[in-house]
């Protein structure tokens, strides 16, 4: 009886063989109900927080396995909360949009192709609050003074063609839909901190 209970459990922490980590895609898909409907309340966990340290706590035991899995775990980290610091927009852990993007490329690379946007959107949120611009053109912020959204600045080095891959429309598309912030002009503002 003991070496069936250990068989059946050993199986059950394989999902690779028997399909995604249900924990890990229902706060997937608590994740996207909070973000589709903001009033509404979170039917098992309080917050992004809690919904990340459940994230964060699957993954060090292993239970992202599958492309699937591994795009339900990005997703959440990709909704780091923001916060201010000395009248700036931080990120509480710009670390969580890197891991956030290894997990999408892991998952889109593995033939998940949900995943391709999110790669693109994962990286421009990690450089966005690290260094200021972002390569695609994915991450908007609320002006505080104007109350409108603007894209981060964005690297002019990166073609078009790359943009395609992953889902983002052509630069000059980007721009018509929303203005650009103005690049910092010194290098010690251009740096957001991570809190």
């Amino acid at each position: 009886m003991k070496t069936l209970c250990l068989l059946i459990a050993s199986l059950l922490s394989m999902p690779a063989l028997f399909g995604q980590n249900a924990a890990l895609k229902s706060l997937a898909e608590e994740d996207q109900s909070v973000r589709l409907d903001p009033g509404k309340k979170a039917t098992h966990w309080k917050d992004d927080d809690d919904r990340i340290k459940l994230v964060l706590e699957l993954l060090a035991k292993g239970a992202a396995q599958t492309p699937e899995d591994k795009f339900n775990a990005a997703i959440v980290l990709q909704h780091t909360p923001l916060t201010f610091c000395e009248n700036h927009l931080v990120s509480e852990s710009t670390y969580n949009y890197l891991l956030a993007h290894y997990l999408a490329r892991q998952s889109y690379e593995g033939g998940y192709a949900q995943a391709k946007e999110l790669v693109a959107q994962s990286i421009d949120r990690y450089l966005s609050f690290t260094e200021g611009h972002q390569r695609y053109g994915t991450n908007r912020i609320t002006n505080q003074v104007t109350g409108k959204e603007e894209l981060v600045p964005i690297d002019r080095n990166v073609p078009d063609s790359e943009r395609a891959k992953y889902g983002v429309p052509p630069l000059a598309q980007l721009l018509k839909a929303y203005p650009e912030q103005k690049p910092a002009s010194n290098k010690s503002t251009a740096k957001p901190r991570n809190h």
